[in-house]
């Protein structure tokens, strides 16, 4: 019976009637998924955060205990390279729009260029976060492989820091493919809607 109600309601409305209640629609539905999709992104840069932290503080003691001088080297290189993954984490949330946009426009422009930034940051992730840890992790082992005893255990760390490396790969492929290209697609939408 409210269904009948709420069919008529609907059939007697104007066009432009139905133009907004389908634009407002639109919006809350973006609202909620870039909620969803913020609250993911705070929990990566956390997750990051305190893995860059441990792994600096590790490798610091690494530095200072281990006699091996390529142990120390690449010790200080993974140090380094975490601090740039903390920089370019942390560098996506100057994009980032805030609510107290002027209009909801430029709100949604400025949405797309966060969402293409942590899209480009994913994509570009396995290049300069993962690639160059191989050959940092090569240099960490080299001394170690002296002691016959250890040979298992760095052909075994090697591997996984190999198998962690392509999971992180296709990860954030998945992730770039299921959960930010279709918001920005929503987004370009709402942006056609509205301008139109």
């Amino acid at each position: 019976m409210i269904e009948d109600e709420l069919i008529k309601i609907w059939q007697s409305s104007s066009e432009q009637e139905r133009i907004k209640f389908e634009k407002s629609r639109l919006m809350i539905e973006l609202q909620s998924s870039l909620g969803r999709l913020h609250r993911w992104w705070k929990y990566l840069e956390l997750v990051e955060f305190i893995s860059v932290i441990i792994g600096i503080i590790s490798f610091a003691f690494v530095v200072y205990w281990v006699p091996f001088t390529t142990a120390k080297i690449a010790s200080i290189l993974i140090i380094v390279l975490g601090i740039i993954t903390l920089t370019k984490i942390l560098g996506v949330n100057k994009t980032k729009p805030s609510n107290l946009e002027e209009n909801y426009l430029k709100h949604l422009k400025k949405t797309k260029v966060y969402l293409e930034a942590q899209k480009k940051l994913l994509e570009t992730y396995f290049y300069w976060g993962i690639l160059p840890l191989f050959p940092i992790m090569l240099l960490f082992l080299f001394d170690f492989w002296e002691i016959p005893e250890k040979r298992t255990i760095i052909v075994i760390s090697y591997l996984l820091t190999i198998a962690i490396g392509l999971y992180g790969y296709f990860l954030n492929k998945r992730r770039v493919k299921n959960e930010i290209e279709p918001r920005i697609a929503k987004v370009d939408a709402l942006l056609a809607e509205l301008k139109g």
